[in-house]
């Protein structure tokens, strides 16, 4: 059983370590993330998703701490994905997982996550849709997903909720909030929270008199209530609307707004996936500050540019034409003293692309260094490449902590490519180096090997290559120093040796 396998089958069983790894994945965007929400995917359908937005300040959190406890003495299981601002020294979320709402930790029929927008607009996080997801395979019956504190640009939630709660408080310039559009209308229920404080009565005929200015006909009209999130007062009330949303959403609107929201999830991944590899190769090539120039000198309009950049693109992806997959992949060992192991899995690499087979590169203990291939592989389809390291080599023995804990992240990489099948030569870089160094553990690496697919090729290149990994190999090639140039002085060449 794979990895993703394992979790897939902890996320349908509501093992809160699964969900947390599946989440995790999702988040760090890794080669199997869309593995795993395939997978889940046919489990998904089931859950209630709340979207609770509006105003920092408002009391969402203090709010939605009471809103669970309300639905766990229904008997109701509650997922919560609590969206934060990204810290700019981390680069995660600021507030963890909510202060206020840990006390809900312990309670197997509640889980909480809180994820950082990582400068992703419209107040929920990228991964935000795939981690919903997730809480609903895994047997959520409710799962909320409150947005950062963004104000009426928190409209990407329409695309993640069924039920969307905007908050306002009296006193946080909530008037004004209200007058602007985006987030007024995007809200089923609407909720002035803290209403024990003075205005709230004036905030509550502000929003109505805004909701009534709405002259598109609607079919469902949004309530506006009033809470006291401190002492749950007005909670139950809100539960009800929400409730009743819900039943209303499946007589009414739920294939309607299920095939729109799907319609529009599909766009979207579609537009991610495009612009992301598109801009990724420019700015491998170093061609995306030049085509900015370009735009600023007003030369060529952007338009024109994205054109030809897709018409390249799809005749790039039209010149090769795939073969069936190799019917007996092998292990292969390129290992000894000389020049030219890289080399010659790259060579192997690039005779297999061109016959349409897809390769992953996974180079142990070579991150940070300014290797050729790198400026390369972006051009070239059916490959991808991952180096691992500090950008120095490593000799120190034992091993420097940040150094192992690098190459183990490799080998886990290395582990997920190989157990999904989806690659057809996966090429080792090093890996024998970082053994001799005990970086990684030799079981492992056996491991490994042993549980390829059939049809997978694996290539492990480097230096004193151990005596098991030779024996489990189907071929072994050892690259002999016999003359080399560097003992007369000569330096590494760029574009030969490096």
């Amino acid at each position: 059983m794979t990895k993703i396998e394992e979790i897939t089958k902890g996320v349908l069983a509501g093992d809160h370590r699964s969900i947390a790894k599946a989440i995790t994945t999702i988040e760090n965007d890794t080669t199997e993330k869309q593995k795993l929400i395939a997978s889940i995917y046919p489990y998904t359908g089931k859950a209630h998703i709340i979207g609770l937005t509006g105003p920092g300040g408002s009391g969402k959190s203090t709010l939605i701490h009471k809103i669970i406890r309300d639905f766990r003495r229904k008997g109701k299981t509650v997922g919560v994905i609590a969206v934060d601002a990204t810290s700019p020294f981390t680069g995660g979320a600021f507030l963890g997982d909510r202060i206020r709402m840990q006390e809900l930790s312990t309670d197997q029929g509640v889980f909480i996550r809180s994820m950082a927008t990582r400068n992703y607009l419209g107040g929920i996080a990228k991964a935000t849709k795939d981690a919903v997801r997730v809480l609903d395979a895994s047997g959520k019956d409710i799962v909320i997903v409150e947005t950062v504190g963004a104000g009426q640009s928190e409209v990407e939630i329409m695309k993640v909720a069924q039920t969307i709660v905007v908050l306002f408080a009296p006193g946080l310039g909530d008037e004004i909030q209200a007058i602007k559009a985006g987030i007024m209308e995007i809200g089923d229920i609407f909720v002035v929270n803290k209403a024990d404080r003075e205005n709230a009565n004036k905030a509550v005929m502000d929003i109505q008199a805004m909701l009534q200015l709405n002259n598109n006909e609607q079919m469902w009209k949004p309530s506006v209530l009033k809470t006291t999130a401190l002492t749950g007062e007005g909670v139950p009330q809100l539960i009800e609307k929400i409730e009743e949303h819900r039943l209303f959403l499946q007589n009414q609107l739920e294939r309607k707004r299920s095939r729109e929201k799907a319609e529009a999830e599909l766009v979207e991944a579609i537009k991610e996936k495009v612009a992301n590899s598109i801009i990724e190769e420019l700015k491998r090539e170093r061609k995306f500050e030049e085509f900015l120039q370009i735009i600023l000198d007003k030369k060529i309009d952007p338009a024109s540019i994205a054109e030809k950049l897709l018409k390249e693109k799809f005749r790039k992806q039209k010149s090769v034409k795939p073969m069936s997959r190799l019917e007996q992949g092998l292990v292969q060992v390129y290992t000894g003293n000389g020049k030219g192991k890289t080399s010659a899995a790259f060579g192997l690499a690039l005779r297999a692309i061109g016959r349409g087979l897809k390769v992953y590169v996974i180079q142990f203990i070579k991150g940070g260094f300014d290797y050729g291939e790198l400026y390369i592989v972006g051009k070239l389809p059916n490959i991808k490449l991952k180096a691992f390291g500090k950008g120095k080599f490593v000799t120190e023995k034992p091993p420097e902590k940040e150094d192992v804990e690098l190459a183990q992240e490799a080998l886990t990489l290395a582990e997920d490519v190989v157990g999904s099948g989806e690659y057809d030569i996966i090429i080792l870089d090093e890996i024998n180096v970082a053994l001799n160094l005990k970086l990684i553990n030799l079981e492992e690496v056996l491991a490994l090997i042993e549980g390829k697919p059939k049809h997978v090729e694996l290539v492990l290149t480097g230096r004193h290559a151990a005596d098991q990994v030779i024996e489990a190999a189907d071929l072994v090639t050892e690259m002999k120093e016999i003359k080399h140039p560097y003992k007369k002085g000569l330096q590494a060449r760029k574009g030969i040796e490096y």
